[in-house]
């Protein structure tokens, strides 16, 4: 019961995700509003729309966590103008389209949690003409990194920490997204544009993007950190960018190569990252130009052992 209080006490309290919301549903929702809150969890952001004097707020989660945001709304004194859906959306009919869509499916890496498939079935099926979505455009980032704490994810299986046995889990741990934190002085140069996503479009089957970077300094070059720039509304913004002052309490996504390369200042670092959306699939590749390493990885790998993993334990084996 802890992990997932935990985890809302979370979202909850990251104070910059709380005020760039308040202040993208402030100044959108009018008296007769009616506002879905998709995914709701808690049900904050549903409670700012009540707030903020919403006609009507629809609730959608398929977790029991909905009950939380049922009594809170109760315990604000707001339930007049609340309905409550426990539900998968895609297969939920709603009484009323709605004005405004509300969501907080950003993940560390902006599409981790399927915002791009929720929303893109909401705006078609529980959008008004006209209506809003919040948040309404997401841009990834990316820039290559020197991090120690990330390099260990991969070479903790090989660095006599675990039996030498284990040294084979390097592998699928270096075709893994990790979450990790980052901090400035841990980018190897600016960062680049990686895809720029309208919320709420149909969603996209395939994203792919190249970009070069050039080291700003010598240094041991660990793999690709990714991120998110979110539009909530207008000029309302927020990140979780390594360098951004005001960022959000949320990881960043570290795409590891298999082994940590020496790089020089100047030198140039070709990276591809490909993702399927829907599958949360990634594969990237790293080419260091004139001399001859390159690195191509995905996380179809480590699916694949997951799955060997889940079916041993399903079949009763490994005890």
């Amino acid at each position: 019961m802890s992990e997932p209080l935990d985890e809302h006490y979370t979202y909850l309290t990251d104070r910059v995700k709380v005020e760039r919301y308040r202040t993208a549903i402030e100044r959108l929702v009018r008296p007769k509003h009616v506002v879905l809150d998709l995914g709701c969890g808690s049900g904050l952001l549903g409670l700012m729309a009540l707030r903020a004097g919403a006609g009507r707020v629809l609730f959608v989660d398929e977790a029991p966590v909905i009950e939380m945001a049922r009594r809170t709304v109760h315990e604000a004194g707001l339930a007049d103008r609340a309905e409550f859906f426990q539900a998968r959306s895609y297969e939920l009919e709603l009484p009323h389209r709605a004005d405004i869509v509300l969501c907080d499916h950003v993940g560390y890496f902006g599409f981790d949690y399927g915002i791009l498939k929720l929303l893109a079935d909401a705006r078609k099926r529980f959008l008004q003409a006209g209506g809003v979505m919040i948040p309404a455009k997401l841009d990834l980032r990316l820039a290559p990194v020197e991090s120690e704490a990330s390099r260990s994810l991969v070479q903790r299986w090989r660095d006599g920490s675990v039996p030498d046995e284990y040294a084979w889990v390097a592998a699928p741990a270096a075709n893994a997204k990790h979450a990790v934190t980052l901090q400035a002085g841990d980018l190897l140069a600016e960062s680049a544009g990686l895809a720029s996503l309208e919320l709420g479009a149909e969603a996209t089957d395939f994203l792919s993007g190249q970009v070069v970077f050039e080291c700003a300094r010598d240094a041991t070059f660990d793999g690709l950190a990714g991120w998110f720039d979110c539009v909530l509304h207008d000029d309302v913004r927020m990140t979780n960018a390594p360098a951004a002052d005001d960022r959000l309490e949320r990881h960043q996504a570290f795409l590891p190569i298999e082994e940590p390369v020496t790089v020089k200042a100047g030198q140039a670092i070709e990276a591809t990252v490909m993702a399927r959306p829907q599958d949360n699939l990634l594969a990237w590749s790293v080419n260091l130009p004139g001399t001859g390493r390159r690195f191509q990885h995905s996380t179809f790998k480590g699916l694949v052992l997951e799955n060997q993993l889940r079916r041993m334990l399903a079949s009763g084996a490994g005890g």
